[in-house]
């Protein structure tokens, strides 16, 4: 076992200062004045001072109209030797605001129950809850300047400034709003090993100010989405219409907007909007877009609209799944109507199907299945490897070009995926490179490369590889047993749409005595199979990939 790494006090402070640096070396002409003069402010500080903004940076406060707040004599950090000195550098920087003038409801936050409870004016009862005795102090408006005085006796608060410009660090840094330092710290504690990619100005994903501004937006939209499906639909479409426009060549904002759009959208459906969900879903290209819209019309008794759209989306599917539900949602509709005339129903795999009954024990269903499939054959080795053997298998051969320099993939040195990968841009992105190299594969590349990249790889992290999951016996028997067409066909289908097909594979891949492979389906007592299981049952069938669903029952 490796020894634990102990990270620097302020280890905090040079993950910060990687970031912004990185940020101005590569974005320095996008960033606005603002922008750049807070990094500079920053910079010019003292070291407690550089620390003691990132850690309140870093920290929620207390909300308020000038910025998170906090209490000076609340605050306590040991690599900061003179906190009040800081305190005082950051203020004459304009990086904080000390005692700004607040109402009493922002202030209130800031102070214990027993505080508030013992500088109230006016007696009030100790087993009044928190918001019900900010309410109560509240409504003492004639007491309002002595309730507040006796609070901030001795107080020094702090409302920290600026924090607006590091968002727009983070975004460029991260190419997201969601993410924040601890990547970097997974990094120093060697829980994540990245892979090295080129990170230079020609491929950086954010080519103008205009771009930038526009996923600022997105995010504030994003941060009002909450209370706006609270609300009515004026307030959902009051949303919607603040969203910026799309920018072409941008295709992580489009997908950004169509997720928000769908979600707006569906919050309209529930509440019975119908034709408003109808409106914004046509503004959305991705699915459910289409597949909500046939059901509307449906719901709206407009039949000969849903159908068009089902045979609309028949015609170019954007994946499997929306393919799956026209031809269902379309047969049953057509039926219901009357109208069945270029109508078929959907076929359905029937899969080989065992049923065995085994001891109920601890282990999971998945283990004493394989462990029944080896029993009475000593050279049958069967492997519980749900979706872990493919993918893993797939990242391996293709590693390279998941990692290639793609304009856009890559904002930072700590992606475990280019931005785009589990998106139905990530396969075009790359079409020409991905198509070469399943047009090399036979059994030789195959095991070639993989082995090179198990090797080289060795614990760096990447999307299709779950490196538990591949230990060297597995796989050597999966190159050896599993022909290479079938490697072809279930790579071809996994890189076409990976958000979707990443799942659902079976449990166990058998390895018989006498030779090949075949994957088996576990479902215990009451288990059922997925639709997504069932679509990759169909595939193993039109491919003739080896297959069967074993059902366990308990034994009495």
């Amino acid at each position: 076992m490796s020894e634990p790494v102990e990270l620097a006090p302020d280890y905090y402070l040079s993950n910060f200062r990687a970031l912004v640096d990185f940020v101005m070396a590569r974005y320095e002409g996008l960033l606005s004045a603002g922008e750049q003069r807070f990094y500079r402010d920053f910079c010019a500080l003292q070291p407690d001072s550089q620390r003691l903004y990132v850690r309140l940076l870093s920290r929620k406060g207390v909300p308020s109209s000038c910025g998170a707040l906090f209490r000076l004599e609340k605050l306590a950090y040991a690599e900061i030797t003179d906190l009040p000195r800081a305190a005082d550098q950051l203020v004459e920087a304009g990086l904080l605001l000390r005692d700004p003038a607040l109402p009493l409801e922002e202030i209130l936050p800031l102070f214990t129950k027993a505080e508030l409870l013992g500088n109230s004016p006016v007696p009030l009862p100790k087993a009044l809850k928190r918001p019900e005795l900010e309410q109560a102090l509240l409504e003492q408006e004639a007491a309002t300047p002595a309730l507040m005085k006796a609070l901030l006796e001795g107080e020094t608060l702090l409302a920290v400034q600026a924090a607006e410009h590091f968002e727009t660090f983070k975004l460029c840094f991260f190419g997201n709003l969601n993410q924040d330092l601890t990547d970097y710290v997974l990094r120093d504690l060697g829980l994540f090993r990245y892979e090295a990619y080129p990170l230079d100005r020609e491929h950086l994903p954010f080519r103008d100010r205009k771009q930038i501004d526009r996923h600022l937006r997105y995010y504030d939209c994003l941060a009002q989405l909450e209370e706006a499906l609270e609300g009515e639909a004026e307030d959902i479409l009051a949303l919607a219409e603040q969203l910026p426009d799309g920018i072409d060549g941008d295709a992580t904002l489009h997908r950004r907007l169509d997720r928000l759009r769908l979600t707006l959208a569906r919050q309209l459906e529930r509440i019975d909007a119908l034709e408003a969900a109808d409106q914004l879903y046509q503004r959305c290209t991705r699915p459910p877009a289409r597949e909500r819209r046939a059901r509307i019309a449906v719901k709206r008794d407009a039949v000969d609209t849903g159908l068009a759209l089902c045979r609309e989306i028949l015609d170019a599917p954007h994946n499997e799944a929306e393919q799956v539900f026209a031809e269902s949602f379309g047969y049953r509709t057509a039926k219901k109507a009357g109208r069945l005339d270029g109508w078929e129903a959907p076929a359905r795999h029937q899969p080989p199907t065992e049923t065995v009954a085994l001891p109920r024990l601890a282990e999971r269903v998945e283990l004493l299945a394989a462990a029944h499939l080896e029993q009475g054959h000593e050279e049958n080795q069967c492997y519980w490897v749900e979706n872990t053997l493919f993918k893993g298998v797939l990242g391996l051969y293709v590693w390279d070009i998941l990692f290639s320099p793609v304009p856009g993939a890559f904002f930072n040195p700590f992606q475990v995926a280019p931005s785009d990968f589990r998106t139905p841009d990530f396969y075009p992105q790359r079409r020409a490179a991905f198509e070469q190299r399943l047009a090399e594969l036979d059994a030789g590349t195959l095991a070639e490369r993989v082995w090179l990249h198990y090797r080289q790889k060795q614990g760096i992290a990447n999307p299709l590889v779950a490196w538990e999951g591949l230990p060297e016996e597995l796989l050597a028997l999966a190159l050896e047993r599993i022909p290479a067409d079938h490697w072809r066909v279930l790579f071809r289908r996994l890189l076409g749409d990976i958000a979707h097909h990443r799942n659902g594979l079976p449990d166990l891949v058998l390895f018989p005595a006498g030779g090949g492979y075949e994957l088996v389906e576990v479902k215990g007592p009451g288990d059922r199979l997925q639709q997504n299981q069932q679509r990759w049952l169909a595939f193993f069938a039109r491919h003739r990939i080896p297959h069967r669903v074993l059902h366990v029952e308990w034994q009495p």
